[in-house]
């Protein structure tokens, strides 16, 4: 009888013991599996813009190799990090780089690098310094010294001084072999020429002593001066007078057919955008910080700025734009919202250079056209990079049910995961709700915990004091949420366990201005902004005080607003310079500002983490504080330049 009980209590302790140790587990950390590294993966990776992924690999290609091996592709990854404009990453890994008892090439590099970094930091003086003590450095290979030369280029441009750049792009030229590398700097060459007024042109070609540059410039005189059958007449003749002038085939049919058309000075602007429409404040904001620039240049010969309200209805962005074509502008910044542009680029043909304030699904096939704008999935992306390169492999993601929360997540998670992260649990949540404890129990386990609990007292028929526990397997949380949600998620987390865990976020977690009191409930939140939001240094306060004066949006959501069109306008005269090279930026207040290959203008947000309810900006040996490459927008007169299509 005994014996024949003692088996079922057996049996139901056993139970027992499985239930409780089930609902107390942690779900053990996980260990991410990596592909070996190669520098095929690592070019590849170059090669489809995926620049952080590529720096990863060349620094897992370090770890294992002997020197020189190992600085080449420390130096290597410190390039490309430049590039994915991880400044804050790029100076950390640069410092770590020890090249002292290398061969002289690599000290050369490295400094080269130096200068980059101080370029893409805004301190164009001190790149051209550094650039200059790489120079001296003997014997460096013609790739080094292209380098050099190109990274001065890029800096003297900056600094408003286009015949240094020139001066450095036509030495540049002498070390490249490949002619489409040699067709391409002939072409950035171009648009610095092309960018002078034609007295300055003529002035220039009569004081100089270089017979090359004295032939480039007489020949952007020419092609100001001549179009159609003269200007093809009148370049033959530029030929046979200077036969030896080193430009080339490719580069003389361009510029004697004019194709692509190079403007000359622009007179006239348009500025399209929906004023009288649902979207109507947004606009104005936009159009406001556009009109600021405008008025804060002081160049008596700067454009005039005509302004199309182009109403609600998307499909008629196209007939304004055709419009503003006809009353002569030269430059169109314009449409506004995604609809209407999407709408100008299937239905126009749009030849005169544009700068649109929205990107559109589909990739432009122009070089006249520049995408520009404020897409929350850029900001999901740089979210998922930052926890990537803060050491974090093993996401939860939590989003809004709605389709501005559903972008948010696939934007995040095919970046995080191209990066090579693990998606751990994703979960929905409902925007009306209150109380959000139901999904954040979901994306942590603790439901799962808590049923168990449920099953094992209905098992033995008793209460059991017990106290679930979240999954250990996190290592960090993407939070797509405004700041009225947010401010109720966060402090239900850390009731749940997940005080712990560090949650990223983007720009929409906060309002704008400081607010202590309300967000508390922040404290810890990790989440990027554009300079205008968070920098309040004497040369921002100046800024903003020169444009906005009394403007009654300033520190709200339509602040960021003010702030696109502000740059919109001051980012002009510099697009042929950063669309050169990826790692060329406009460091501008939304942002450090970069374009791809297809012409959209990529953000580079800064970081700061809720302190006692503050924004407190990370990374604060970045210098970018004084950095700005707007002053009072007077160089928004010079030429538009255009992107090249190879």
């Amino acid at each position: 009888m005994l014996a024949s009980n003692r088996a079922p209590l057996s049996l139901t302790l056993l139970v027992i013991g499985g239930l409780l140790l089930a609902g107390c587990e942690t779900t053990p950390k996980t260990t991410v599996e990596e592909k070996p590294a190669s520098a095929e993966s690592a070019a590849r990776a170059t090669s489809s813009g995926e620049f952080v992924r590529a720096a990863q690999e060349y620094e897992r290609l370090a770890e294992s190799a002997n020197a020189p091996m190992r600085q080449h592709y420390q130096l290597q990854a410190v390039g490309l990090y430049l590039k994915a404009g991880q400044t804050n990453e790029a100076r950390k890994k640069l410092g770590l780089v020890n090249v002292n008892s290398l061969d002289p090439s690599f000290r050369a590099r490295k400094r080269v690098l130096e200068g980059q970094l101080a370029a893409s930091e805004g301190d164009y003086a001190r790149a051209v310094i550094l650039l200059n003590a790489a120079r001296r450095v003997p014997n460096l290979s013609p790739e080094v010294m292209a380098d050099i030369h190109w990274v001065r280029a890029q800096a003297h441009m900056a600094l408003d001084k286009p015949i240094n750049a020139a001066w450095d792009l036509m030495q540049r030229e002498r070390y490249l072999v490949d002619k489409n590398a040699i067709d391409e700097n002939q072409l950035q060459l171009w648009k610095v020429i092309t960018s002078l007024p034609r007295a300055e042109l003529r002035t220039k070609q009569q004081l100089t002593n270089d017979k090359v540059l004295a032939g480039w410039l007489e020949l952007a005189l020419i092609s100001i001066e001549n179009s159609g059958r003269s200007l093809t007449l009148a370049a033959e003749q530029w030929r046979a007078r200077n036969p030896t002038h080193p430009v080339t085939p490719k580069m003389f049919v361009t510029i004697s057919s004019r194709q692509p058309s190079f403007l000359g000075r622009v007179d006239r602007i348009a500025l399209l955008l929906p004023l009288t429409s649902r979207h109507g404040r947004a606009a104005q904001a936009v159009r406001d910080g556009f009109m600021a620039m405008d008025r804060a240049n002081q160049d008596p010969d700067k454009p005039r700025v005509q302004i199309y309200d182009i109403g609600d209805d998307p499909v008629a962005a196209k007939d304004y734009y055709r419009q503003a074509v006809r009353d002569g502008a030269q430059l169109i910044v314009g449409p506004l919202g995604v609809d209407a542009v999407d709408q100008l680029v299937r239905r126009t043909d749009m030849s005169v250079p544009t700068l649109l304030l929205s990107h559109t699904q589909n990739d432009v096939d122009s070089p006249n056209v520049y995408q520009f704008g404020l897409p929350p999935e850029q900001e999901a992306r740089q979210a998922a990079e930052r926890a990537y390169l803060d050491g974090h492999r093993q996401a939860a993601v939590l989003y809004p049910e709605s389709d501005w929360g559903k972008r948010m997540q696939t934007a995040f998670l095919d970046h995080w995961q191209r990066l090579g992260g693990v998606l751990i649990a994703s979960q929905s949540y409902d925007l009306k709700a209150g109380d959000y404890s139901q999904p954040i129990r979901d994306l942590l386990n603790i439901t799962q915990s808590i049923e168990r609990k449920q099953r094992l007292q209905n098992l033995i028929k008793r209460k059991l004091e017990f106290e679930p526990r979240a999954r250990a397997d996190i290592d960090f949380i993407f939070l797509a949420a405004d700041a009225q949600r947010g401010r109720l998620i966060k402090p239900q987390l850390n009731y749940h366990q997940a005080s712990h865990i560090p949650v990223y976020a983007t720009s929409h977690i906060y309002v704008g201005r400081v607010d202590s009191a309300k967000d508390t409930d922040l404290n810890g939140v990790i989440f990027g902004d554009m300079p205008w939001m968070l920098l309040d240094n004497a040369r921002m306060q100046s800024l903003r005080e020169k444009l906005q004066q009394n403007w009654p949006y300033a520190y709200s959501p339509y602040d960021r607003l003010f702030a696109l069109g502000v740059d919109s306008y001051a980012v002009i005269p510099h697009l042929g310079r950063i669309d050169s090279a990826e790692s060329v930026r406009f460091n501008g207040v939304t942002s450090g500002l970069s374009v791809d290959r297809h012409g959209r203008l990529h953000r580079q947000l800064i970081w700061a983490r809720f302190r006692r309810g503050v924004p407190r900006i990370l990374d604060t040996f970045v210098k970018y504080k004084e950095h700005l490459n707007i002053s009072d927008g007077t160089e928004a007169s010079k030429t538009p330049p255009q992107r090249s299509k190879s």
